[in-house]
Parts: C-alpha cells; sequence; structure tokens
C-alpha cells in the first residue's frame, strides 16, 4: 500500500484537529529528513544550510550576526564560529555595518548559494505544482492553518510564554 496520496483522495479526506496535528509531525520529520539529505549532497552542514536560508530571506542588506545568531537561536560565540566557517567556504562575507560602524553585516555570496538552490528548485517546483491543483477555496485554508502553525513554531522558538489554548 502506498504512503503517497494523490490531492483528489486528500480532499475526500475529511481529518481531525488531532490528526491535523500529526500531520504537521509527520511533515516536520520529512522537512528534517529533507534538510539531512540536502547537507549531505551539498556538503554544508544544517546551521550553514539554516545561515543561508535566513541570509536569502533577509535579501541583499543581509543580516548583522547578532540578528542571524537571534534567528538561528546560536550564542554570539557560534555564530562567530559558523559565519568564519561560511566566510572561509566562500558562501558569506561580511561587510561594514552602514548603520553602525561598530558591527558588520552577513551577506551571501552567490558561490553559497548555487549549491543549494540545485537541490531546492525541483523541490519549489513540485510545491508549485502541487499548490496550483487545489482550489482557490483550498489554498486559503491551507495558507491559513500554515500560517497559524508557523506562527505557533516561532512563538515556540521565541520562548513565549503566552499559551493560545482555542476556545471550545
Amino acid at each position: 500500500m502506498s504512503n503517497h496520496l494523490s490531492n483528489k483522495d486528500i480532499r475526500l479526506t475529511s481529518h481531525s484537529a488531532e490528526e491535523l496535528v500529526g500531520l504537521v509531525q509527520v511533515e516536520i520529520r520529512e522537512v528534517l529528513a529533507f534538510a539531512a539529505a540536502m547537507a549531505r549532497r551539498t556538503g554544508l552542514g544544517l546551521s550553514e544550510m539554516a545561515a543561508l536560508e535566513h541570509l536569502q530571506q533577509a535579501g541583499g542588506d543581509g543580516l548583522t550576526p547578532t540578528q542571524l545568531g537571534r534567528r538561528l537561536s546560536l550564542s554570539s560565540g557560534a555564530v562567530t564560529a559558523l559565519v568564519d566557517r561560511m566566510e572561509r567556504a566562500g558562501q558569506v562575507e561580511r561587510r561594514p555595518n552602514p548603520s553602525d560602524r561598530r558591527s558588520s553585516v552577513v551577506r551571501t555570496l552567490p558561490s553559497g548559494l548555487t549549491a543549494a538552490s540545485e537541490h531546492l528548485l525541483p523541490v519549489a517546483a513540485d510545491l508549485l505544482e502541487e499548490s496550483k491543483q487545489l482550489t482557490e477555496e483550498e489554498r486559503a485554508t491551507a495558507g491559513a492553518y500554515l500560517e497559524a502553525v508557523t506562527a505557533v513554531f516561532a512563538r515556540h522558538a521565541r520562548g513565549d510564554d503566552v499559551r493560545h489554548h482555542p476556545k471550545s
């Protein structure tokens, strides 16, 4: 029996709240396995891959080491060591911070994104294709749920004590 459901099968299946949480847990396991496989294929560590993702998301302005450390939940010393490794490998560069001459800004270099992009582009294309097969209403529902799940993870990653309990 296949573990893969077609979009048609998924649309015909109703899920309880508990089943949705279970599906999120399965997705997290698969994303972690994918990240580990990407790290092996590209020769990057998971921390380097995560840093490149955050730096790419930040765009051309880059991030200060402090900002990068917060996003990765790394200490000052750990983020310095990470940036040093990535700089030696030609993945990033440090530039003077135009807003604060006492600090620097870390930016990705094209060579730092090439290997990861080669593996990520096919995944992004597959995800786009799957998303296009959903109706507008299904995309709206999925988007709202993914935003809510992301907010929960972000809140817990920050260590916020605010607890959200759905009203019955």
